[in-house]
């Protein structure tokens, strides 16, 4: 199960050496299409032979907040748990969490926290945008390790897993191509991932527990690791109204497959039209 969670962060898919354009926008221009206090929860699945199994929850909390000194930004903040059953198994409490400018959605902080069957690792990311760099910082926390810090390289097209999430969703889909691919950079940990993605057009996706939904079908490949070969697709359906929130996941992963479904929704800006 571990870094099953990080999938539903993961929506659009990540090669290694990828060919497509970045697509940005100048969000001073437009308005976000989440407000303060929105919460979206989603039911993990798992399967293997053709069983599938819910085995926890992600839930996404959206906050506007001020400090002295800095402009208005967005705190959202990202829990995924494994359900009490597996705990008893392999106990799951995984944080992430991303600083975004209000009117630019620029992030300028980012955190995650993994504790994943005992394994626990914190890691942080304070953009410099001025300089184009971030500061990274990882440390394995169940066997005390020294942090390691890393300074990468920032494009404008660079985002952490939330961020980026957050930046796409207010993104005019109606300046893509369908099957075109598009690029964005992913901060994860001490590395950037270059990331692809591919729109494929409208569709209705059927939601297990909660109905059908109006939506945009997108796939991307994802990142090679202990989880995925990197050469499997991920599908993921995003709803077809103002709100652009991400309603069914599918991925395949080495052993099985996966599946991240909406549960709930709180203090969404627009009403769910999409639904059916």
């Amino acid at each position: 199960m571990r870094n099953t969670f990080t999938i539903i962060l993961l929506l659009f898919a990540a090669t290694a050496f990828a060919q497509g354009e970045c697509l940005l926008f100048d969000m001073s221009k437009r308005e976000p299409v989440f407000k303060s206090g929105e919460k979206v929860t989603y039911t993990l699945s798992y399967t293997v032979l053709g069983t599938w199994i819910n085995v926890g929850e992600v839930e996404f909390l959206t906050t506007l907040k001020e400090e002295k000194k800095r402009a208005p930004f967005y705190h959202v903040e990202v829990n995924g748990k494994s359900y009490p059953f597996f705990d008893n198994f392999f106990r799951v409490r995984d944080y992430f969490s991303t600083k975004i400018d209000a009117k630019t959605l620029q992030p300028f902080y980012m955190q995650r926290n993994i504790d994943e069957g005992g394994y626990r690792r914190h890691s942080t990311g304070h953009y410099r945008w001025a300089d184009t760099v971030i500061h990274t910082s990882t440390q394995r926390m169940d066997k005390p390790q020294p942090a390691q810090y890393d300074t990468l390289r920032l494009t404008p097209c660079t985002f952490d897993v939330v961020s980026l999430f957050y930046y796409y969703r207010c993104c005019d889909f109606s300046k893509m191509k369908e099957k075109n691919a598009y690029n964005v950079q992913l901060v994860m940990d001490d590395k950037v991932y270059n990331i692809t993605y591919k729109l494929h057009g409208k569709e209705e996706v059927k939601v297990k527990g909660v109905g059908k939904f109006k939506a945009l079908k997108f796939s991307g490949t994802l990142i090679a690791g202990s989880v995925f070969t990197g050469k499997e697709q991920v599908f993921f359906w995003v709803t077809d109204d103002g709100n652009r929130a991400p309603v069914y996941i599918e991925a395949p992963i080495k052993v099985g497959s996966i599946r991240a479904r909406i549960k709930s929704w709180e203090n969404l800006k627009f009403p769910m039209t999409s639904k059916l």
